[in-house]
Parts: structure tokens; sequence; C-alpha cells
């Protein structure tokens, strides 16, 4: 079965990205099994795990740098994407084919699927206006 995230990385390898630098967390379980699939297929890009989203973005900026070769980063929803701070300035200035992604928490249409916001974390952590990231934290 050729799920939403299997299919986004097979976008990704047709892009032509070879690495994803990665900071997964509790809004990645699609991407995570997509992932597990795609290894076993040996398919997909080579998947680096990084302690933290600014560490993630920076390999993945200086990596596109030495190859010229378009990278992709995924993060957590809302902080993960502030977490990038100074690197996506580094990125721009560079000029370098990065890819950055957010997360969403998983969800179905009706909610009956295990795992698809059935844990409070899911509902406290979605950003529907990235632009207006800040008015989730100012009251």
């Amino acid at each position: 079965m050729v799920t939403a995230s299997y299919a986004f990385f097979e976008a990704l390898v047709e892009a032509g990205v070879t690495h994803c630098f990665v900071n997964l967390g509790s809004d990645h379980p699609s991407i995570l099994e997509a992932l597990i699939t795609l290894k076993r297929e040996n398919k997909g890009p080579e998947v680096i795990t990084c302690p933290n989203e600014m560490v993630a973005l920076s390999m993945a900026d200086g990596y596109a740098r030495l190859t010229g070769k378009p990278q992709c980063v995924i993060v957590h929803v809302d902080v993960g994407t502030q977490g990038l701070g100074a690197a996506v300035h580094n990125a721009s200035c560079g000029r370098a084919p990065v890819l950055i992604f957010a997360g969403l928490s998983p969800y179905t249409i009706e909610g009956e699927m295990r795992g698809s916001r059935t844990e409070y974390i899911h509902w406290i952590q979605d950003v529907p206006n990235q632009a207006e990231i800040d008015r989730q934290y100012c009251r």
C-alpha cells in the first residue's frame, strides 16, 4: 500500500534528495513507518538522525553546498521549526538547496486509528498558521 508518507519520500528521491537530516518525534509516526518500508526495499534517501533541529539544518546545508544536490530537513511542528533559528539564515545566504519540512500531528477523518490524535500532546502542538507562530505563546 502506498501511503502519503511513502509517496513523499518517493518524490524527494525523484527531486534528487540523497539525505534527510531529521529530528523526529510524536508528529512523525507515518514518516517512521514509510522510512522502515523504504529501508526494507533498499529505496529512499539516507536518514541522518540529529539531536537538535539547528544541527539538522546545519548538516543539510553543509552537505548540500558540498555536493550541489538538494537535501531535506524534517523537524517537529512548532518549537522544532523555531529551533532551526540561525541555520535558516545560513542556508539562505549560502543559497543551499535545502528543503525544510515541519511535522503535523497525525489524524484521520474520524480519529478512529490508534495514534491519530489519541494523545494529549497531539492537540497542543499544532500550529495551523506558521506566519503567526508567536501568537500561540503570547497572550
